[in-house]
């Protein structure tokens, strides 16, 4: 009997899904495991594996059909059966995407694990770890449920990025009627054009220096290692596309209503996009930032580009110079010089990602070094001159005036709120340094009825930051919590190679305030786990406050450390002293314990160090 391809139910709500493209045609030889097909669900585009070895005999459903859970789609021929047979014995049959009967399960075939998650990222900025800088803490209080009245909705959100989208969703469980407004893909800037597809860059770039640099460490040889640079910026792109489907199906699962558009608040309680108007009993504004330029170089999009335009490049520059070396900066100048590229980083401040500990900024820079990559600090960017073929630009340096040539530039020097053309004159929300100004505790502007989350209300511009803004907006309109964000206590990843996590005060920062700490680093060199891995580049530093033993500051470089961080959120959270983060059991071996360690060096009484 020829094994049958069934159709995997990929998600728990799917019950069908659409042969997107077979990779595989009839008559080609498959192996058990090897991809054979994509397949569009309710969440998103995904890969579908045969389960058995042999060739593929006969496509039962082809590209743009639909086909039910546990229907047939395709037979494959064992090593004993002819193919011919097969595809006859099926078109006689007249088999045709046929599901089990109830009590069966699919032949041959559970169901594969999902090969792309639905639920975006955190996002990596460069962002302060403070207070939002446009309004003084006041005393949490939830603002009560506004009256539906003859509104057309409870809640309008403007901008479907990881606030909007998250605010939207959350609304629709509290069983509200919602409206999301956007102007472009859901998924906002995070999603589409920075989280998740930058990550996907720098993993490209990762493999690839691996393989350049330490092939002989591992015992590998080959020649002639090519990269092709479109195909990586493509992979990027591909990933962002099945992640924005996620957010489209989570808004019919909940009940949002979605409009592709530019929207304005118009008034209060009253929202207009293609020439429509509506009216809700709150409006929630959610539009994001967009990167920063500086008043004496402007993006051009080809020479001076900003993240966006790095993530598209047609092709691979010979020559980058980077403008900013906070998290995107770096991140970029990561990839880029990993697949090739001759990288060039200005920096202004002292060190390269300046808001993070000395010790992880320090190490960083040395890192880099060693790769190639040149980098200026403490060094301003006079002029750029675009008129040749390149970017040359004209630097101040604590040596003197220097010019620095490159074929793009990119300008990576911060952002600012999209609140253009967002409000007009009978809805005069205030702003403040390009950003809207709203009570923190609440998210309330100075208009009746008007929020706003996210990016567009300042710093730290983070997208973890953003959701959870927004779902406590939500729930703070509609009156069903109070909770608050505890801004002195922000996580932050950097994605480069090594990473650099962080959550609290800096060394520094805590000495500034006066505070009696207790410190303790460990290196992971110590650790056997990232001997085995090949990364014992970096270490955890851990700051307590002396007395109590308190998480005040978490500071850590190497490798994968933006996974480790989130024990260190919930022991904060949890307030966990040094002696619990010691006492707890860390599996071994694992770079966990790194953590556990670092605890152990600070009370002084580290096992492996």
């Amino acid at each position: 009997m020829p094994a049958e391809i069934t159709m995997p139910q990929l998600s728990d709500t799917m019950t069908e899904g659409t042969i997107v493209k077979w990779l595989k045609n009839e008559g080609d030889a498959v192996k058990a495991g090897e991809i054979v097909a994509e397949v569009e669900t309710d969440k998103a585009t995904m890969e579908m594996e045969s389960f058995e070895s042999g060739t593929l005999a006969a496509i039962l459903v082809k590209a743009g059909e639909k086909c039910p859970v546990g229907g047939v789609i395709a037979l494959v021929a064992k090593a004993s059966e002819k193919v011919e047979d097969v595809k006859k014995n099926a078109k006689a049959s007249g088999s045709k995407a046929a599901p089990p009967a109830p009590s069966s399960a699919p032949a041959n075939q559970p169901a594969p694990p999902a090969k792309a998650q639905a639920t975006p990222e955190s996002a990596a900025q460069s962002a302060q770890k403070t207070a939002p800088f446009n309004q003084e803490p006041s005393k949490p209080a939830p603002a009560p449920a506004k009256p539906a009245g003859s509104y057309n909705y409870d809640l309008v959100v403007i901008g479907g990025g990881p606030a909007g989208y998250a605010a939207a969703i959350r609304a629709g469980q509290l069983k509200k009627r919602v409206l999301c407004v956007e102007k472009e893909n859901l998924g906002g800037t995070c999603l589409n054009w920075g989280c998740i597809p930058t990550k996907a860059l720098l993993e490209n770039g990762a493999l690839v220096r691996r393989l350049r640099e330490e092939k002989d460490k591992w015992g590998i040889a080959f020649d002639n290692l090519t990269v092709d640079f479109g195909k990586a910026i493509g992979r990027s792109r591909d990933i962002a596309g099945k992640l924005s489907k996620g957010i489209a199906h989570l808004f019919g699962k909940y009940g949002v209503k979605h409009e592709m558009a530019t929207a304005k608040v118009v008034a209060p309680h009253k929202v207009k996009f293609n020439d429509k108007e509506v009216t809700a009993a709150n409006i929630l504004v959610c539009t994001g930032a967009r990167a920063r330029e500086l008043p004496n170089i402007k993006f051009d999009g080809k020479k001076i580009i900003s993240s966006r335009e790095a993530m598209t490049l047609p092709t691979q520059p010979k020559k980058l110079l980077v403008i900013g070396a906070g998290a995107i900066g770096c991140e970029f100048a990561d990839f880029y010089n990993s697949m090739g590229t001759e990288v060039t980083i200005i920096e202004m401040l002292d060190h390269l990602l300046p808001i993070e500990d000395e010790d992880c900024s320090i190490l960083l820079e040395r890192s880099f070094a060693k790769r190639g990559i040149k980098i200026y600090t403490k060094t301003k960017t006079e002029s750029a001159d675009i008129s040749g073929s390149g970017v040359k630009l004209t630097l101040t340096t604590p040596k003197g005036e220097e010019t620095v040539e490159g074929d793009v530039c990119l300008l990576a020097v911060g952002v600012t709120g999209n609140v253009e053309n967002l409000f007009e004159k009978d809805a005069p929300v205030e702003l403040f340094k390009n950003h809207i100004k709203v009570d923190p505790n609440v998210y309330a502007t100075n208009v009746e009825g008007v929020y706003a989350a996210g990016d567009v209300i300042g710093p730290p511009w983070l997208a973890h930051v953003a959701h959870h803004e927004a779902v406590y907006a939500v729930e703070k309109i509609f009156g069903v919590s109070d909770h608050d964000i505890n801004y002195k206590m922000i996580p932050g990843c950097t994605y480069t190679h090594p990473q650099v996590a962080s959550i609290g005060l800096t060394e520094k920062k805590a000495r500034e305030q006066g505070i009696e700490i207790k410190v303790g680093k460990f290196p992971f060199s110590a650790s056997g786990r990232a001997m085995a891995s090949g990364h014992t580049e970096g270490f955890t530093k851990l700051i307590f406050g002396a007395k109590y033993g308190e998480l005040i500051g978490a500071h850590m470089i190497g490798d994968n450390v933006t996974e480790l961080l989130a024990e260190l959120v919930v022991a904060q959270k949890l307030e966990a002293t040094e002696a619990e983060l010691i006492e707890a059991m860390h599996p071994h071996p694992t770079l966990s314990e790194a953590v556990m360690e670092a605890a152990g060096v600070a009370d002084g009484r580290a096992i492996h160090l």
